[in-house]
């Protein structure tokens, strides 16, 4: 128990500290801390001892959850071309920028189009991907390859994103509501829909990770949400039915281990040609 404390204060008081210097107040909340914290209990299953880790954020957006894990241990470098509307005005590029400084995590700008990492390869203990995969437009191949040209052997690769099946979406279905992002923000948008384009279940995760070469040691259906956008009692009720069926949580947690013989997946004519459309649960 009082080693579970002691983790817990560590990550409350992390959570504080970024906090204190983030700026934008709308951006970080307790479902940043409630994510990071179901991220931060399965890594510390395999990494007893995470001072000096080094750790790859790809697609870090404005490091909100870079910095608590910055604040707890790790060496941490992220990367993003931060092209969101919101991230184009107010300064809030170079706010972006000096919070990573001020923090002292290394940050690469990535320009739009030209998504080249300038960091040593095969070099850090952690790699991640913190809901990105959901917004590429094309296949999550390229996207797990770099993670796997960046990771050392036996490295971790950590990859959350929403649970497309998640109970919120299957009542809105069930009451003949699309499950899809609101068709005001994509009407409204400018330019590439940089919104979700297609999200995931849990095994379909699991999929594209061992099609991509790395060893699956881990897999969650996490909550994150209902605690803070949830009142009393539907929390409660929200919270009651995701411990009875799991896979009604809002998001997926998946950590793999990449393989002393890894190698980048490529593209297969002959398997893409070959292939019939077959559902994953």
């Amino acid at each position: 128990m009082k080693q579970i404390m002691s983790f817990e204060t560590k990550l409350s008081s992390a959570f504080l500290n970024v906090n204190k210097v983030f700026p934008f107040e709308s951006v970080i909340g307790k479902s940043t801390f409630y994510s990071v914290r179901a991220v931060m209990r399965e890594l510390r299953q395999f990494i007893p001892v995470i001072k000096g880790q080094r750790l790859l954020d790809i697609g870090c957006g404005p490091m909100n959850k870079t910095g608590i894990f910055h604040e707890m241990g790790f060496q941490c470098y992220a990367a993003d071309d931060l092209s969101d509307p919101w991230h184009k005005t107010k300064g809030n590029i170079q706010k972006i920028k000096d919070y990573a400084k001020e923090l002292g995590m290394v940050f690469h700008h990535q320009s739009n189009g030209d998504y080249s990492i300038p960091f040593e390869k095969n070099s850090f203990d952690v790699v991640c991907s913190f809901s990105v995969i959901e917004h590429l437009h094309e296949s999550p191949r390229e996207m797990l390859n770099a993670m796997g040209v960046f990771a050392k052997v036996g490295g971790l690769l950590v990859i959350t994103m929403p649970n497309s099946v998640n109970f919120r979406k299957r009542l809105s279905v069930l009451l003949g509501r699309t499950n899809y992002p609101p068709v005001d923000q994509v009407y409204h948008s400018s330019g590439t829909w940089r919104g979700h384009v297609r999200e995931y279940t849990l095994k379909e995760v699991e999929y594209i990770c061992r099609q991509s070469g790395f060893e699956v040691i881990s897999t969650n259906h996490v909550e994150h949400l209902a605690q803070t956008k949830l009142k009393s009692p539907m929390r409660q009720i929200y919270m009651a039915i995701g411990f009875l069926i799991p896979t009604t949580r809002s998001s997926l947690l998946v950590i793999c281990r990449k393989p002393a013989s890894w190698t980048p997946s490529r593209y297969d004519q002959d398997l893409f040609s070959a292939f019939r459309p077959k559902r994953l649960i």
